[in-house]
């Protein structure tokens, strides 16, 4: 089974960048941080680390 990555990213008409979550479509979010208006050199480091996030084994407490 292939995974299908999260998170994307998407150009803005302002040429910055925008991370989007593909399962609801809308920008994506962490800790009140809406992901939008980031240059190019920041968006691929920060997906990487939302998909680690995401994929990281969830503790119950």
């Amino acid at each position: 089974m292939i995974d299908i990555p999260r998170f994307g990213a998407r150009k803005a008409q302002d040429d910055t960048w925008m991370i989007f979550d593909r399962r609801t479509g809308k920008i994506a979010e962490r800790s009140g941080l809406i992901l939008e208006h980031l240059n190019s050199n920041v968006v691929l480091g920060l997906i990487q680390i939302l998909e680690q996030i995401e994929d990281a084994p969830k503790r119950m407490h």
